[in-house]
């Protein structure tokens, strides 16, 4: 606390020295939240180095390219990586945040599978967003209706959206009814229906669909808009801009902002950069950060995430829509690396035999070969493989990394396998790249051998890599430690949350087909997952739908559904009874 006075007063005193700002953000995020013992004392003084630097530094000094470095850094290496004993915690409270803020992304179907409709559909609800009115006045005069349920909000609800406590409150009763509505049809429910959580003045609000659709809809963008803008220090547009340039980000996933501060502090940078300062901008590591966001968004950045269910429903998964985004992107990055060491340097990166960003991309298409062959993908698999080979920008020092792109694809994935279980995103897609593999190409495809090998490779991956970095830490004895923490070290669970995804996206016909064939121990887990989907009538009983029908209750699921509560429940009260000091 003496630490938070003194950063205050120094950066009141020095609100224009940008160095002041980093370094107390960067103390906080790192050297003060080490020193509590619990996950949530930790978080508060990470979010508070966050907080420090995005909500006041930057506005201060909006053009300061450090600054914004400084910040991607602490979301992308602090809160996004595995470094911290607390980290899958910091993950967990990041997307309830981020969940509240901007809710969670489109729904992905059938209709938008590709990727350039996916990102559009992502982008026009940012740009729903950006729309939004600006004041209260200015919203009751274009929509009448969105004022009226204001008021209702303010007198039913005790709900004032002038103020930011009350934006962000109607902001999460929209998404905790909107998770209780992933469930069942809450407006047939009575009120014994409705969680603790949601108030019920709101959800009565709600349950007109003219009100939803001409009142509530421009009152959320509003909000919405005043939130990022005025809470967070963003832009609903660049953000729906960014989403175009770099793919589908979600934002409940802290490397879409480190993305998004890294390529703001580059474009602030860039609109103040001249010959006689140009040593003084450091564009080429904060692209570098730039670079690395993209590379974790491929490797995790599939985020579930239910509101109502935090403990029981957070995972990050594989973002294959990125693996075009890193390369789309990386020759923007070479260009400016090489303009600015000419530059600065007098230096010609042209003739170098080694380059940083060289080596990072090398590194991802390989990461790419290794996940489209794990998925049978085996065209991308040659493809990517091929660009490698063929890229005239790879990096020549080393004569063994020629030697292995001359080799056919199924050794060049076993030479880069070898090292994997020591890397904890390397193991995480190698597990869920062969789980969509064998779910895909195996049981869609009605291949058995391929599935039964691709899931039998998950499993030893898996086990392999829990036994070596399987580790409890001081923080949280019930968390199986922050490299472990990638993935549940429950493999059935890994399992079963790839197989409802791949139903998710499958739809029911095509899900129910994977369903019926997957093992009994997936089954289990992802018919949990679907029955928490399916609509229920006014006593809680689940209707009747194609889903129930398609993908039926498994033998034994009863007995399952208890012993999972009761690991839960015991869990939570183990949780519970830790000190908070």
């Amino acid at each position: 606390w003496e630490a938070m006075d003194l950063a205050r007063t120094i950066t009141r005193l020095q609100p224009r020295f940008p160095r002041a700002w980093a370094f107390h953000g960067w103390n906080l995020a790192y050297n003060i939240s080490v020193a509590t013992q619990t996950p949530e004392e930790r978080w508060q003084w990470v979010d508070s180095g966050v907080r420090l630097l995005r909500n006041e530094g930057i506005p201060k000094n909006p053009n300061d390219m450090l600054l914004h470095r400084e910040l991607a850094w602490i979301l992308l290496h602090k809160v996004q990586g595995r470094m911290d004993d607390a980290n899958n915690y910091y993950k967990a409270r990041f997307a309830r945040e981020w969940t509240v803020a901007v809710g969670p992304p489109p729904e992905r179907s059938k209709e938008n599978r590709e990727r350039s409709k996916y990102i559009e559909e992502s982008a026009a609800r940012m740009d729903l967003i950006a729309s939004g009115v600006g004041t209260v006045e200015e919203l009751r005069a274009k929509y009448p209706l969105a004022g009226e349920l204001a008021d209702a909000l303010l007198k039913d609800a005790k709900i004032d959206i002038r103020t930011a406590e009350g934006r962000l409150k109607l902001l999460e009763q929209r998404e905790l009814i909107r998770s209780v509505q992933r469930r069942m049809r809450l407006l047939k429910l009575g009120q014994s229906g409705i969680p603790p959580e949601v108030i019920p003045e709101v959800a009565r609000m709600f349950s007109d669909p003219s009100i939803v659709q001409n009142g509530l809809m421009p009152l959320i963008a509003h909000v919405r808009k005043r939130v990022l803008v005025e809470q967070y220090n963003m832009e609903p547009e660049r953000m729906a801009r960014y989403i175009r340039k770099y793919g589908p980000l979600d934002w409940r996933h802290p490397a879409a902002h480190a993305l998004y501060w890294s390529a703001k502090g580059v474009e602030a940078g860039q609109n103040r950069v001249q010959d006689q300062n140009r040593s003084d901008f450091d564009f080429i590591n904060t692209d570098r950060i730039a670079i690395h966001a993209l590379q974790e968004l491929y490797r995790t950045g599939v985020v579930q995430y239910d509101i109502l269910m935090p403990q029981r429903f957070f995972v990050q998964m594989t973002a294959p829509d990125f693996i075009k985004s890193y390369d789309d992107n990386v020759q923007e990055l070479l260009d400016r690396e090489a303009e600015q060491m000419k530059l600065t340097k007098g230096v010609d990166m042209a003739g170098r035999v080694y380059r940083f960003y060289s080596a990072g991309y090398e590194n991802f298409l390989a990461d790419a070969i290794v996940l489209m062959y794990r998925r049978g993908q085996l065209d991308e698999a040659r493809a990517y493989k091929d660009k490698l080979a063929s890229w005239e920008g790879r990096n020549l020092n080393d004569y063994r990394q020629e030697a292995i792109r001359t080799m056919d694809l199924e050794e060049y994935v076993a030479e880069q396998i070898k090292e994997r279980t020591n890397a904890p995103n390397l193991a995480l897609q190698e597990v869920y790249g062969s789980l969509q593999g064998a779910f895909y190409n195996g049981l869609l495809a009605g291949d058995d051998e391929l599935f039964r090998t691709q899931y039998e490779f998950a499993r030893k991956f898996h086990r392999v890599f829990m036994e070596q970095q399987y580790r409890q830490t001081n923080v949280d004895p019930n968390d199986p430690g922050r490299m472990a923490g990638v993935m549940s070290a429950n493999f059935a669970d890994v399992a079963g949350q790839v197989l409802y995804m791949t139903i998710e996206l499958l739809g029911p016909i095509d899900g129910s087909a994977i369903f019926s064939r997957a093992p009994e121990e997936a089954r289990l887990v992802a018919f949990d997952l679907i029955e928490l989907g399916m609509e229920r009538d006014e006593k809680g009983n689940i209707i009747a739908s194609d889903m129930q029908r398609l993908c039926p209750e498994p033998a034994g699921f009863k007995a399952f559904r208890a012993r999972r509560e009761e690991e839960f429940n015991r869990k939570k009260i183990e949780r519970g009874n830790q000190e908070i000091k």
